[in-house]
């Protein structure tokens, strides 16, 4: 009731402080004006200021639940804190930055997006800390490391942690065969980690317990609560005559900030496409100017232009960085009136929402889960910009649910991955867990240590491969010992064992080994983003639109070339020499492949350098006036020194450049 009171503050200003004493008394200190409290209340206001902290020029004060967190960081404890959306989680982390206690600080988030997110946010900090988030750059004298678990897997320079923090810890929960093994993944980051770790700090929301004896295990106290700085109302929409209908019909009376959550990509395209086509939107200028920039740089009957022009935006996983970020920087900025987004967006980037409509109460194919619902129903509302947000249902809100997280790598129990325990060292595995190991420990085909590099790609699928090598003989060694770039029957050859071993079924619309050398072929051959695009549309007699094909383009960039392929090739590749050794027979090197692939055939930093929002497009521009070849830091020292007055870059690229420049 307090925090609905605060969207009418002015009514109560003649009552001489009394509002504001009430805020300070439920522990809504950020919300209270200090000048209007007695000096008892005063006093406890101060005492919920971090040490040395300010934003955008102002002192910070933390709420109660808030400041008790961020006391026991600061005295050495570990959390494992369970808090909704809008309690302020991030802010603790920038405030223990500032109190300048630790060296190195290693925060692992779910996805790209929330890298830069989260370095974006960080950046105010460079003058005492180098933020960290690609492979390719150095440590330096204080550091913060921000970064995926695979990313945090690779580092080979972390021996010593100050605070290990893990963001949205509940993906830790293996929850299906289809994630591209990552809850494993983020598993193995935790176990390596917290071993080098003085301290640790696992945040996420709505979570009610995690595994017995993990708090003593990794000596940290769960901490759960449900404080809101925010009020978030559901209401339920009736979906006739046709849900399309009552959607539409709904957001057309929503002149606030909307998010459109939506169970798919595909699900996404739809309601975008839905939207553009009615006229829900207005004239803006800068608008006119992103979507004429999205026809030029990708596809000119990409839906995407006539939505942009409408006030819609979207995000997903599948659309590339610097654009995804870019809708984001519009919505808050209040260009972009409905940004229609997956669960990419839900899962930690901060919006300006007021409302967020649920489209459909799914995810992906499975009905929406209690936990996932009340992590969409979050991202409502923002402290000081709209104390009370709103919630639009389609279809009735999952059942209340108590949501357990289990941490396989901790409880090791039977749906354990065996990819994931051959990272666990012997001390630490169960008598369960050995036994699980045994016919891999003992087997002949592949060495152990082989089998853990190869981290997360089962350690039986590996073992098939390498019989398969031996059963084809010279015939299949002709085909697979090629080193730097491969010819077409080599790529082929490649992309047949790791399709039929490794993936063994169709997936991010890949369906075969054959399609795959094949779109792999077509990503090199071609000179743009935009040809690669075409070359699909004109090709691929699946894709008819050039939605299709814009969206078979980025997914295959996002999820095949730029991860899944790089990995196999380096598992295959480390098979292969082994096997080959063994048997007196010519090995290959896919190393030098498998990187081009992953940068998309063009030099690493371009590709780097998208994480930092700027496109592709801008850097391939800017290629001549850029140090390329030399690692990211150096390329980003060039960004930052580059003149802007070069004539390269169209006004609405210039000012995508310079808003990059902004966080570097």
């Amino acid at each position: 009731m307090v925090i609905r009171a605060l969207e009418y503050y002015d009514v109560f200003e003649p009552l001489n402080g009394a509002f504001d004493a009430l805020i300070r008394q439920v522990g809504l200190f950020p919300y209270a004006d200090p000048t209007k409290l007695g000096v008892r209340d005063q006093i406890a206001y101060e005492y919920h200021r971090p040490i040395g902290f300010e934003l955008d020029g102002k002192e910070i004060v933390f709420h109660r639940e808030q400041a008790e967190v961020y006391r026991g960081l600061m005295n050495g404890e570990s959390f494992v804190l369970s808090a909704p959306t809008s309690f302020g989680k991030s802010l603790i982390i920038d405030a223990l930055l500032a109190s300048g206690k630790f060296d190195t600080f290693v925060i692992i988030v779910p996805t790209i997006s929330l890298i830069d997110e989260t370095r974006r946010r960080l950046s105010k900090f460079r003058d005492r800390y180098k933020v960290i988030t690609h492979p390719s750059q150095e440590s330096s004298d204080r550091n913060i490391y921000v970064l995926t678990q695979e990313r945090a897997i690779d580092r080979d320079d972390l021996k010593s942690i100050d605070l290990l923090v893990i963001d949205e810890f509940y993906k830790l929960d293996i929850v299906g065969p289809d994630d591209g093994g990552r809850a494993a993944m983020l598993n193995h980051a935790l176990y390596k980690l917290q071993k080098i770790s003085k301290q640790i700090y696992l945040l996420g929301p709505s979570i009610q317990g995690i595994p017995e004896g993990f708090g003593e295990r990794f000596k940290c106290t769960f901490m759960r609560t449900d404080f809101n700085t925010v009020v978030s109302e559901v209401h339920f929409i009736d979906k006739r005559p046709t849900r399309e209908e009552a959607f539409l019909g709904l957001v057309k009376d929503l002149c606030e900030p909307t998010l459109v959550y939506c169970k798919s990509p595909a699900q996404a395209n739809k309601v975008v496409e839905l939207l553009s086509q009615t006229d829900v939107g207005y004239e803006d200028d800068v608008l006119n100017a992103v979507a004429d920039w999205v026809a030029q740089a990708f596809h000119p009957d990409w839906s995407l232009r006539a939505a942009l022009r409408q006030g819609v935006g979207i995000h997903h996983g599948r659309v590339p960085r610097a654009l995804a970020h870019l809708n984001v920087k519009l919505f808050n900025e209040g260009k972009i009136r409905y940004l229609v987004c997956t669960s990419s967006l839900i899962e930690g980037v901060n919006t300006a929402a007021k409302n967020v409509v649920i489209y459909e109460g799914r995810l992906a194919k499975s009905r929406l889960d209690f936990f996932t619902f009340q992590n969409i129903r979050g991202r409502s509302g923002r402290m000081f910009q709209h104390f009370i947000g709103r919630v639009f249902v389609l279809d009735a809100p999952p059942e209340h649910q108590l949501e357990l997280i289990d941490i396989p790598v901790f409880t090791q129990g039977d749906e354990t991955p065996l990819g994931l325990l051959v990272q666990v060292e012997d001390d630490d595995l169960s008598e369960r867990s050995r036994q699980r190991l045994q016919p891999v420990a003992h087997q002949q085909e592949l060495p152990f240590s082989l089998l853990r590099e190869n981290a997360h790609i089962d350690p039986e699928l590996q073992i098939n491969v390498a019989l398969r090598l031996r059963e084809g003989g010279s015939a299949l060694n002709r085909r697979l010992a090629w080193t730097g770039m491969p010819g077409w029957e080599n790529l082929q050859a490649v992309c047949g064992i790791i399709f039929d071993e490794f993936v063994q079924k169709p997936i991010n619309g890949v369906f075969s080994g054959p399609q795959l050398a094949f779109r792999l072929n077509e990503l090199r051959n071609a000179d743009s983003v935009q040809s690669f695009i075409c070359s699909i549309l004109d090709k691929d007699k699946y894709v008819k639109t050039a939605d299709g094909a814009v969206e078979a383009a980025f997914l295959f960039q996002r999820n095949w070339a730029s991860f899944a392929v790089p990995r196999y090739l380096h598992a295959l590749d480390l098979i292969q020499k082994h096997v080959y050794a063994t048997m007196g027979m010519p090995r290959g090197d896919y190393s030098v492949y498998a990187g081009q692939v992953e940068n998309l055939f063009l030099e690493p930093e371009i590709t780097a350098l998208e994480e930092y929002g700027i496109p592709i497009q801008v850097s391939v521009k800017l290629r001549d006036r850029l140090v390329l070849g030399k690692g990211l830091d150096q390329a980003i020292a060039s960004v930052a020194g580059l003149s802007l007055d070069g004539g390269e870059l169209s006004l609405f690229e210039t000012r995508m450049l310079e808003d990059a420049r902004t966080a570097i």
